[in-house]
């Protein structure tokens, strides 16, 4: 009896790692494809990966800027769009998104990322200054 007791532990352990495993999020990047420049517009690359399915809208991009230069704290402004087009790259979901630089400072501090359901992505998160 104390085999089976054994063995059904182990299983037991086997499905909750599987499982664990199963359930890990999607994890996301974002990458400037240009120069941040003050009074301008740039486009960011954005990809996610994971064993969830991508689907158009379930995903925002969002950018904060911060005004002091230093990137904590309240945002000043910020910019927040659903992603509705996605295409693939060798398996992995990206999108091309413009942020808007316009009325944005020269010496600000912004971060963009990913969200899902109001949460940021994991990993997706990049930091940068807007030059002149």
């Amino acid at each position: 009896m104390k085999p089976i007791a054994v063995l059904a532990g182990v299983t037991l352990l086997a499905l909750a790692a599987a499982t664990t495993a199963i359930a890990a999020p999607n994890k996301g990047t974002t990458s400037l494809l240009g120069p941040a420049v003050s009074g301008s517009q740039v486009d960011v690359d954005v990809s996610v990966s994971g064993s969830y399915p991508i689907v158009p809208g379930a995903y925002s991009v969002q950018n904060e800027c911060y005004f002091d230069g230093k990137a904590s704290g309240s945002a000043d402004s910020y910019q927040r769009d659903d992603i509705l087009f996605w295409f693939d790259v060798g398996g992995t979901a990206h999108s091309t998104m413009p942020i808007y630089l316009h009325d944005i400072p020269a010496g600000s501090a912004c971060k963009v990322f990913l969200i899902k359901n109001n949460t940021a992505v994991k990993g997706s998160s990049t930091v940068y200054t807007v030059g002149p």
